[in-house]
């Protein structure tokens, strides 16, 4: 057998067994656009069945920049039967920042993993391969430090230098475990996340690592953050261009929705923003849409941005010193 489709069997073995504990009897919507990696929906339907569950593959077009965030509405009304989501949409995020499904979350009726715009590599390389179990614990602890801070600031060497208060939102553990009604993670995963205070969060940002639709910038792309909106972006690269069409054609585009920090150390470098958002020490600032987080701001897109080498402090404590996690 194909060395990777034994791995993509044994991470679907993994997600459906352990990561998302699928039941016998239980109903498995499985999301996929014309992008999607079908060898990864295939393991994974394959796994359902022998659990004893159901699956149903829900295919919906491509999105573009536009729509990245919007289900069909026929798939919208399919969840409503769902217990188990897992999203494979390789063109958008749809069925990750849907508010159809944050709602479904929140009646505690569906649980899910988001595996959207990611290829066979994320399924079966670099961070697939991690400790789930101790990612976890460790995003627990993270965790319990960050929802007893009340301001986080974000600093490189490159120049990003960002702060916002914090106190009272939502901390978010996205470590692979989604075991309960109400719980999203994602495979890929290694992650603690948070929305700044809406409207709050000031400073500049400088992006060096690769941005979701957009990719690796060819050169470092300077964000002007001003009471929690993107109001200038400096950069000598198409990617800087593109982020400028983004903000000024898409509605709350510039709107600062989360920071997250990544954890998993078998994450790679590699140019990719799934992967290396996860990555250990990596931090990432998403622009647009909040709702999944616990805002009131919808908007199109939600684009992660990763930012390499930070320093994180939560108040006076340092959690992440120049790229590397501090939680001893």
């Amino acid at each position: 057998m194909n060395p990777r489709a034994i791995y993509a069997n044994r991470s679907a073995d993994l997600i459906i067994r352990r990561l998302l504990a699928v039941k016998p009897g239980e109903q498995v919507a499985l999301i996929c656009d014309p992008h999607s990696a079908m060898e990864m929906v295939y393991a994974l339907a394959g796994v359902i069945e022998v659990v004893g569950a159901e699956y149903t593959i829900l295919m919906q077009p491509t999105r573009t920049t536009e729509r990245k965030n919007d289900l069909t509405p026929i798939i919208e009304k399919g969840l409503e039967g769902a217990d188990v989501m897992i999203g494979l949409t390789g063109s958008s995020g749809a069925s990750t920042y849907s508010h159809v499904v944050k709602r479904l979350y929140d009646e505690k009726r569906l649980r899910s993993s988001s595996m959207v715009m990611r290829t066979l590599e994320n399924f079966t390389e670099g961070g697939a391969r991690a400790d789930y179990d101790a990612l976890y614990a460790e995003g627990q602890r993270l965790a319990a430090v960050w929802r007893e801070a009340s301001h986080i600031h974000l600093a490189t060497a490159a120049g990003t230098d960002l702060r916002a208060p914090i106190a009272g939102e939502k901390v978010i553990i996205e470590c692979g475990f989604a075991t309960e009604p109400g719980l999203e993670a994602a495979f890929s995963d290694g992650e603690v996340s948070q929305m700044p205070r809406v409207n709050a969060a000031a400073g500049v940002l400088v992006i060096d690592g690769p941005i979701a639709h957009i990719g690796q910038p060819d050169s470092p792309i300077t964000l002007q953050v001003e009471k929690g909106r993107i109001m200038n972006v400096s950069g000598n690269c198409r990617q800087a261009d593109e982020l400028r069409h983004i903000i000024a054609s898409i509605k709350d585009a510039d709107n600062i929705a989360e920071i997250g920090i990544g954890l998993n150390d078998a994450c790679r470098r590699n140019g990719d923003f799934e992967e290396e958002k996860k990555g250990r020490g990596n931090i990432h600032v998403a622009m647009g849409d909040n709702v999944f987080y616990g805002g009131d701001v919808r908007c199109a897109v939600h684009m992660d941005m990763v930012i390499y080498q930070p320093t994180v402090r939560l108040d006076d404590r340092i959690i992440v010193d120049a790229g590397q996690v501090r939680l001893d």
